[in-house]
């Protein structure tokens, strides 16, 4: 547990380690000699609720990540001191602690303290942090409480109250120690960074905590004792506060006794600081003694004209007094990073506080349509005969079969398992059942049966596919499952269920789940959450897929594929009227399925053909299963459209789709003109057909019958021809 380094460890479940910090403090204390020799105990990940005491020097505590260790401690003052000690048998502030250090050059790192007690008003002040020492140095660390979060020592020459000082520093002399907090959180409502001490906080947030009041706090109560040159000094702090916080609600200080010195420099002040900056707690004598002041100050509430009359305005040359080398030096030239240098981004932080606002981005999305433009659609169609396209729709569909990955799949044996059958309104029996598309992959699906199904000539059963889209539930929506609130909503919102609309046309009717959606979601999407449960992701697909030479556009294709091979071994549909029909990510699927499939006899596409410079590239904001390496070098959307040519297509776009891009139907209009001038040289110029709704983002449902009427009645036309 101790090795040479003198370095103890720290885990909650590990062997061989201490289970507890103050397990390993106790350990040095008998193993290690106080002979000046530094000793460091590395804390693993976990929530240690204790309290910890450091009295030694040359201690530092380190945790792993100050996200990952939290020392919690849960006193407050107006709890029972148990051996009736105390105000009134109360603990009293400065017993509430739960990290004490008591000893010269003691570092604590990445490490998160908590007073978790709860609201002073109701438990009193709740003390995180005690620090009373010389060399104190606290980095990268979260200091949380409410009232009185962080008390840095030494406590003032005397009580306000007999018996208000009770605690381990009670009767001890009142030394001025230096304390150096550094990229630090420290949050609070009242008074939460007070006492005398010698401090500098850099690069640190300091973020106030609501109380629901007129005045929601105070951030300082500094008793800096009189004639010490520093107190306080915040330097490139950035003053911020939890969202609920009103405007013009927290002082920055208070004279917890009346030399009190804090002064801010290159600072942030967000809008909850009040304008007046600084309160005197009633002290008049305040206002010649103590030390309020600003200089090169930012944010919203950064203009220290308005402060209290006795606080003071700095000008650049006096803040120089201000450095953290000069404010820390003391007698012995202590410098805990060791030289000069405080530059600090302050100046440069967004209305937030909490981020760095930019004027000048260097992007790199020019180029990249620079690029697309250069190199795109290198394998588009340039013939010029009926011939010469048919011959380059069978080379680039073979092109697009292997670019997708989909040669390297694996086939297996047609094999169906039903999960569950009801029967719905309408006559439809509506089977859940999974098909299994690859080896160790099942893909479920909705199989909705109309009581009386539409048949072709022969008596076979009429069918359409019903890909779903990414907002849906996956195929839930589509099928129009009943019961659900969040389904519902995202039927009302889309029109999602069309494939119980066209089950109730007398379709038979599958809705299979994709990669990554509904009942195939995998363990980074699953739950109950709504937001997982309506939208999915295959962006973890992806990430899976591609190193291995497959893409999710491929991956889908392929299932759907399986699933046109599972319906044609039924025997009972009508393959030669076999139709795709879908809305959004289920357009996708419809556009690139009829376009490698030719069993596919007549498609629907719905808020999916756009050109991708407008709404892949620079939006960026679809799913991954949009992005496939290398496609754009070779075609846009209008291309692999055309090869459904020349079977029916239907493309429906609205008129304010976001997806549409900026120049919306234009962008549109733009790939349907390489679609149509591919029916026309087909001579099926009839056979492809535009359909613009008004709105958003959505499926037209307005004319569906008149638009399944014209899907059917072409492909009659396409089997004549």
């Amino acid at each position: 547990m101790m090795s040479e380094r003198r370095l103890f460890e720290v885990s909650p479940e590990r062997a061989g380690a201490y289970h507890s910090i103050s397990k390993a403090l106790e350990a040095i204390d008998e193993s290690c000699p106080n002979d000046g020799r530094p000793v460091t105990i590395h804390i693993e990940p976990g929530e240690y609720r204790e309290r910890v005491e450091i009295h030694r020097p040359y201690v530092t505590l380190v945790g792993e990540t100050a996200d990952s260790v939290r020392i919690v401690g849960s006193l407050g003052a107006k709890m029972p001191s148990g051996d009736g000690s105390g105000i009134d048998g109360k603990l009293g502030t400065f017993r509430t602690y739960t990290v004490l250090v008591d000893a010269d050059d003691v570092r604590l790192e990445n490490l998160t303290i908590v007073n978790d007690a709860g609201d002073g008003r109701e438990v009193g002040q709740a003390i995180a942090l005690y620090a009373d020492g010389d060399r104190l140095v606290v980095d990268a660390c979260c200091i949380t409480g409410r009232q009185d979060t962080l008390f840095l020592g030494p406590l003032p020459p005397r009580e306000v109250k007999p018996g208000g000082f009770i605690g381990p520093k009670q009767f001890a002399p009142r030394r001025v120690g230096r304390q150096y907090f550094r990229r630090c959180r420290i949050e609070g409502d009242v008074d939460f960074i007070f006492g005398g001490a010698c401090a500098y906080f850099e690069g640190c947030e300091i973020r106030s905590l609501n109380r629901n009041m007129d005045v929601n706090g105070y951030v300082t109560a500094a008793s800096t004792p009189e004639g010490e040159p520093y107190g306080f000094v915040f330097h490139g702090c950035s003053f911020t506060a939890a969202q609920d916080v009103a405007p013009d609600s927290v002082y920055l200080g208070r004279p917890w006794r009346e030399w009190a010195q804090t002064v801010l420099i290159d600072c942030w002040l967000g809008q909850h600081i009040k304008r007046e900056g600084w309160w005197d707690w009633a002290k008049p004598a305040a206002h010649e003694r103590a030390h309020y002041a600003g200089a090169s100050l930012h944010g919203p509430a950064s203009d220290a004209e308005n402060w209290a009359p006795w606080a003071h305005e700095l000008d650049a040359t006096a803040t120089t007094r201000y450095a953290r080398e000069q404010v820390l030096s003391g007698a012995d030239g202590w410098d805990p990073e060791g030289g000069p240098g405080d530059a600090a981004e302050t100046d440069s932080l967004s209305d937030n506080g909490r981020t760095v606002h930019i004027d000048t981005y260097y992007e790199d999305e020019l180029a990249f349509r620079e690029r697309l433009k250069r190199e795109g659609r290198s394998a588009a169609f340039k013939g010029t005969t009926p011939e010469d396209f048919e011959t380059w729709q069978v080379a680039t569909r073979v092109r697009l079969f292997d670019l997708l990955g989909l040669s390297i799949m694996d086939r297996v044996s047609i094999e169906a398992r039903e999960l569950d059958r009801v029967q719905i309104a309408g006559g439809i029996v509506r089977t859940h059942a999974m098909l299994q598309v690859e080896r160790d992959v099942w893909m479920p699906f909705y199989l909705l049966e109309p009581q009386s199904p539409k048949l072709d000539a022969r008596g076979r059963k009429c069918c359409y596919i019903c890909p779903h889209g990414h907002q849906g539930a996956g195929a839930a929506s589509v099928a129009g499952v009943t019961g659900v609130p969040a389904v519902d909503d995202a039927v009302r919102k889309f029109n999602y269920d069309y494939g119980l609309r066209l089950a109730r046309m007398g379709y038979v009717t599958v809705c299979p789940d994709a990669r990554g959606w509904g009942y195939r979601r995998d363990w980074k999407g699953q739950g109950d959450g709504e937001n997982s449960f309506l939208r999915g992701t295959c962006l973890n697909q992806a990430r899976m897929a591609e190193p291995l030479g497959l893409t999710v556009a491929g991956l889908n294709v392929w299932d759907n594929m399986r699933l046109i091979d599972y319906l044609e071994a039924r025997g009972d549909i009508a393959m030669d009227d076999l139709g795709c029909f879908g809305f959004s990510g289920g357009g996708y699927m419809t556009l690139y399925l009829a376009a490698l499939d030719p069993r596919v006899r007549k498609a629907f596409v719905s808020g999916y053909l756009y050109g991708v410079d407008d709404s892949l590239l620079h939006l960026n904001g679809n799913c991954s299963c949009n992005y496939t390496p290398g496609l754009w070098r070779l075609l846009d959307m209008g291309d692999i459209a055309s090869l459904i040519a020349p079977r029916p297509l239907l493309v429906q776009s609205c008129e304010e789709d976001h997806l549409n891009g900026s120049r919306g139907l234009k962008n549109v209009d733009e790939q349907l003109k390489i679609v149509r001038d591919a029916y026309k040289l087909l001579g099926r110029r009839d056979a492809l057909r535009h359909e613009v709704c008004p709105g958003g983002h959505h499926l037209g449902v307005a004319h569906l019958v008149e638009d399944i009427e014209w899907l059917d009645s072409h492909v009659a036309k396409c089997d004549r021809a």
